[in-house]
């Protein structure tokens, strides 16, 4: 990896068909958002957080990727911390799908 900027979130270096709709994990899910795990769980009880899915009669918690990057860009993109993000995300602005 060279030394020049790095995403903030880590994506295939060449995402193949469907990676967007596949589901993950907690711990992957706190990984591509940033957001500790801790406060990820918080939010599945409270609202606010991103979408997530849990089979019936189970215990598993997973993420579709679609909806942890739509949920990332959902207040708009900022350019500074005085911008309140009115202007929404456009949808072409997350990868390719």
């Amino acid at each position: 990896m060279s030394n020049e900027s790095k995403n903030y979130v880590d994506l295939p270096a060449e995402p193949y068909p469907g990676w967007l709709d596949e589901a993950v994990d907690t711990a992957e899910a706190s990984r591509i958002t940033g957001v500790p795990i801790e406060t990820l769980t918080t939010m599945r009880s409270r609202g606010g957080g991103p979408a997530f899915i849990r089979p019936k009669n189970t215990r598993i918690i997973r993420y579709f990727r679609r909806h942890l990057y739509e949920w990332m860009l959902s207040g708009g993109i900022k350019w500074n911390t005085a911008d309140d993000g009115a202007k929404n995300a456009d949808p072409n602005l997350l990868p390719n799908r």
